[in-house]
């Protein structure tokens, strides 16, 4: 059964850490504030109705969860910040810069995972573990559903679809 969280736990970081890899490319500016306020009221709103949740559940459930989202977003934002770093230098990386940045990966996904096994403590004694596991499957849910729409929305946005123009991926 440990194992099987473990993988859950890593297969949902990988997925994650991929999905937003692709939802936002380096070289792309960020998501301006109010999208991102609009994207997380949509994530409370899918995440509650998939769960299910009582008012009293969600009130006990959204502040532990906010904390958990937010240090995931901070590590992620590190890495985020270091390879924008790394692209504006315009080189070539150096064998040194290669394995500092190895390390940096490597460190930033130790610091997800172990907030993840913090969180997902703190996620099943409150919720019980099927339903920490359902909690990961809307996540993983609601993250698939951002970047089908995200996708959509850019091919439309590139004239994705029209002669001449890439069709959209779909």
């Amino acid at each position: 059964m440990k194992t099987l969280i473990t993988r859950l736990l890593l297969s949902t970081l990988m997925l994650l850490t991929g999905s937003l890899a692709m939802a936002q490319p380096d070289d792309m500016p960020p998501i301006p504030e109010d999208k991102l306020e609009e994207i997380k009221a949509q994530k409370v709103a899918y995440i509650t109705q998939k769960m299910g949740f009582t008012p009293e559940e969600a009130q006990k459930f959204w502040p532990v969860y906010n904390q958990y989202d937010k240090e995931l977003e901070t590590s992620r934002k590190e890495m985020r910040d270091f390879h924008r770093g790394l692209k504006k230098s315009g080189t070539e990386l150096t064998e040194a810069e290669a394995n500092q940045l190895i390390d940096k990966e490597l460190s930033t996904r130790q610091k997800e995972l172990d907030t993840r096994r913090k969180y997902s403590t703190e996620f099943k004694k409150n919720l019980g573990a099927v339903r920490t596991v359902k909690l990961y499957q809307a996540e993983r849910d609601f993250n698939k559903e951002l970047l089908k729409r995200m996708r959509e929305r850019g091919g439309e946005q590139r004239g994705g679809g029209g002669p001449g123009g890439p069709p959209p991926n779909r």
